[in-house]
């Protein structure tokens, strides 16, 4: 299983950095700056009742506070940085700060579009290495009022070196989503998280549902999360024993 793994991400890096090559290619042969624009900034603020990973409570099922600010390229790339509180892991581990870069662009004229790239997860504070990153890949479809989003997430050093040293694992997930009214999605989402290195004990299947009602730049969500299979190594049971969680965005 583990060279499977290893196999799926040889195959993702080296795409990975040629759709990021492809992406500035329209700035050489654009000589207007003007005219193709440096790019877009944005972000977001959310406050939740918690912070839920995979259907699991990474704050101890307090709640959560999170930014995220990030440039968008007109040709696809793009980049980030994610933050949020925690509480889990040891002493010390009370914040995750994640940068992250990508690749995504439409499938010509089709419904389909496609997001590649790396997401980077370190916990500063904490007397643990826990540091890891994963590669991932979506593949969007809309239709109307209804999408879909299959993705996956592999990584060779699941939650860093003093967790699960060298243990690599792969998350694959679907999620589906439907406009009920204007401002108002409901959305469902199932994933398993599956571990390599004889380690296909620790893996648990996840799920979440919910709807978010959009006004402007504002957003409130509320969401049911839930585990199936999650062995009290990899967490506290009571922490992915299923939870309602409420949470106010506001983007910029």
């Amino acid at each position: 299983m583990d060279e499977i793994y290893r196999r799926i991400a040889r195959s993702l890096l080296p795409v990975l950095c040629a759709l990021l090559a492809m992406s500035f290619q329209p700035l050489a042969a654009e000589t207007d700056a003007e005219e193709e624009g440096f790019g877009t900034f944005g972000g977001s603020v959310l406050i939740a009742s918690d912070y839920m990973f995979r259907s699991i409570s990474n704050t101890n099922l307090r709640p959560q506070v999170q930014g995220d600010f990030n440039w968008s390229h007109d040709g696809g790339l793009y980049l980030g940085v994610w933050a949020s509180n925690t509480n889990f892991g040891g002493t010390g581990n009370s914040m995750e700060i994640d940068p992250y870069i990508g690749f995504s662009r439409d499938i010509g004229d089709s419904n389909f579009n496609f997001d590649i790239g790396y997401w980077s997860y370190n916990y500063p504070g904490s007397e643990l290495r826990l540091d890891y990153g994963e590669v991932y890949t979506y593949l969007n479809y809309t239709n109307g009022k209804f999408s879909a989003s299959p993705s996956v997430w592999w990584t060779d050093n699941y939650f860093g070196e003093d967790f699960l040293d060298d243990v690599s694992a792969l998350a694959y997930e679907v999620t589906f989503g439907y406009e009920l009214y204007e401002g108002l999605a409901s959305s469902v989402r199932v994933g398993r998280q599956t571990f390599g290195s004889g380690n296909d004990n620790l893996d648990f299947t996840y799920w979440d549902l919910g709807v978010d009602y959009t006004l402007g730049d504002w957003s409130i969500g509320l969401r049911w999360y839930d585990t199936d299979g999650i062995n009290p190594f990899l967490a506290n049971p009571n922490l992915a024993d299923g939870e309602m969680v409420f949470g106010v965005t506001r983007s910029f």
